[in-house]
């Protein structure tokens, strides 16, 4: 994989050699300290403190090809360093879900440090009066929730998320059909783990009064999918909802309300019922979380949100989320520094508290600094 993987690579530099191409990307570096519960280092196999070193770049170039093609294209390296030898042992970015291939390999390895690179990005696409075709590695978001999106079936992000700032990209054909101004129908087909589901989806958007609206269905790894979504301003805030039922399981839901109070003040209130999450901590499901295929294990979750504008270029960030069945609680803050327009620091941390087995409670408390520079 790892050979197949670099040929690819330099095959697809070859050929941006003469054709236009537009160069973008960025270096992240990001330094962090972990600290589990007892009950969380039992659970995650791992020792109690722990300190990590990022080093990552990203590459996204932007092809124009022959035909009105465009190929996009993101592609990583990434330097990691564990305090705690052979903590990185185990087997390298496995296969994440939506991803028919695995387009990632190791570079090299040793019982501290571990060096990556994979493709997250692979697409062919082709703009049209009417419409758009995607075909490959892409990133398709769907929903309107500020923190949570079960209606998104293809790679959220959990909010407590500190380390990845881009979406994983999925494997899939998509059609884009305008249907006028403010509407349009998108069908995706998502071939997943060498073929083993077949997944197909689609989202038909539209517009009432102030309210953007978009009906979803799917059938996930053979499981019947249908959701809802709205969004607009319910006076001066503005509000955002998002319904989703899976076929074998409970109604998921998501209301939210965000609002500027002052130029410098905002704030933001969001609930979110997980009909794959559970009530009970012994029935949480810790693997789907590990594999990436859930975002919470929790049934009932609520997120408070404040952020304060210190300066045009300085933002201070607190974000409060608490498991209402077990009580637990996860708060984060950021004092993010916007030093250049090409350069952004965030100084960050997440405590946690609640009983040993709770969702909150065995996730670890963390102090991250981290850095990006754009080109």
């Amino acid at each position: 994989m790892n050979r197949l993987l670099i040929l690819l690579v330099l095959a697809i530099a070859g050929s941006m050699q003469a054709q236009p191409v537009r160069l973008r990307g960025y270096v992240l570096a990001l330094h962090a300290w972990e600290r589990f519960a007892p009950a969380g280092t039992l659970l995650f196999g791992g020792p109690r403190t722990l300190r990590l070193e990022l080093l990552r770049t990203r590459l996204m170039p932007t092809v124009r090809l022959p035909g009105s093609l465009r190929l996009q294209l993101a592609y990583e390296v990434n330097l990691l360093y564990a305090s705690t030898p052979n903590l990185l042992s185990a087997p390298a970015d496995p296969m994440r879900p939506r991803q028919m291939i695995k387009l990632s390999a190791r570079l090299y390895h040793d019982r501290h440090v571990r060096v990556t690179h994979y493709l997250d990005r692979l697409s062919l696409r082709r703009s049209f009066t009417w419409g758009r075709l995607e075909l490959g590695r892409q990133r398709i978001a769907w929903g309107v929730g500020r923190l949570w999106n079960p209606v998104d079936f293809f790679n959220p992000l959990a909010p407590f998320e500190f380390a990845r700032v881009e979406k994983n990209g999925a494997d899939a054909f998509s059609l884009r059909y305008y249907l006028g101004l403010l509407s349009d129908l998108e069908l995706v087909y998502n071939p997943e783990h060498h073929g083993r589901w077949h997944n197909v989806a689609f989202r038909w958007r539209t517009h009432a009064g102030t309210y953007d609206l978009a009906f979803v269905g799917a059938i996930l790894r053979r499981r019947a999918t249908v959701g809802l979504t709205a969004a607009g301003n319910l006076g001066m805030a503005g509000a955002r909802a998002e319904l989703l039922w899976e076929q074998g399981r409970a109604i998921s839901l998501v209301l939210g309300l965000d609002h500027q109070f002052a130029p410098r003040w905002y704030g933001l209130v969001e609930y979110y019922r997980n009909g794959r999450g559970a009530a009970r901590p012994e029935a949480y499901d810790w693997l789907a979380l590990a594999r990436g295929e859930a975002v919470q294990v929790g049934r009932d979750e609520l997120a408070l949100m404040l952020q304060y504008e210190l300066h045009p270029l300085v933002r201070l960030q607190a974000l409060h989320l608490r498991n209402l069945n077990d009580q637990s609680f996860y708060t984060g803050f950021q004092l993010t520094w916007l030093a250049t327009q090409a350069v952004d620091l965030v100084l960050g941390g997440w405590l946690g508290e609640g009983d040993r087995l709770s969702e909150y409670g065995l996730l670890p408390d963390v102090l991250f600094l981290r850095g990006r520079v754009y080109f």
